[in-house]
């Protein structure tokens, strides 16, 4: 029985259609996933097969050192590993001063090198004598930054309120030598001004050095460029 007022439509001698094959995109989809894997897996492998010989620092190389060939070893490294420096090199830097302390076995840049030394124009470099008793108990060394004391010996006149007097409030000492089992010879990068203080006690060993935290600026440092 038929509503009235619409058609009665046959659907005799049609076929059933039916729903859209997905499987073909899929398939397709998958395959592009795999050629990228692959891809990238051979991306990865080349990297990790194409290296070269660079630059590493063979020890540990202090800020405002003059280095040498000796200074400087090869090690092989990714080709994309930063910075580098090829081991072909190694000729132009040496004779160069370092800018930054460099620990042992780090790759070179060239950053960390200048070519002139790193010692400011209006420098003075002071040498100390230290005793076992005017320095800390470690010793000092090198790129320390210390606090200069004046610390008379016995039977040398001074004013007693002088003593424990700041001679140079921050120097960083740019070398350290043994004199003897119990003395060390520390020299301090000063100005001019603060050489005129430290020149005269020191030449009396009447000078102690206490070593500050590593932050500390002093008050005339290595020109580094930066």
């Amino acid at each position: 029985m038929t509503r009235p007022g619409r058609p009665e439509v046959s659907t005799r001698g049609r076929l059933p259609v039916g729903r859209r094959d997905r499987r073909p995109a899929l398939a397709a989809l998958a395959l592009l996933l795999v050629v990228a894997g692959a891809l990238g897996a051979a991306l990865v492998a080349y990297r990790s097969g194409h290296r070269t010989d660079v630059l590493v620092a063979a020890h540990e190389i202090r800020t405002g050192e003059r280095v040498t060939a000796a200074d400087f070893t090869v090690a092989r490294v990714a080709a994309d590993s930063g910075h580098v420096v090829p081991a072909s090199q190694r000729a132009a830097f040496v004779g160069s001063y370092a800018t930054t302390d460099i620990p042992s076995g780090s790759l070179i840049n060239h950053l960390m090198f200048q070519v002139g030394s790193v010692m400011p124009p209006e420098g003075v470099v002071v040498g100390v004598t230290l005793t076992i008793d005017k320095r800390p108990a470690a010793s000092v060394q090198t790129n320390d930054i210390v606090r200069a004391y004046l610390v008379p010996k016995g039977g040398q006149s001074t004013d007693a309120a002088s003593v424990g007097q700041v001679l140079v409030d921050a120097a960083r000492v740019v070398g350290v030598q043994n004199t003897a089992s119990d003395t060390v010879t520390a020299s301090l990068l000063v100005s001019e001004d603060d050489a005129q203080k430290l020149i005269g006690p020191a030449a009396q060993d009447a000078v102690a050095l206490a070593v500050l935290p590593a932050t500390t600026k002093p008050g005339l440092d290595y020109r580094t460029g930066s």
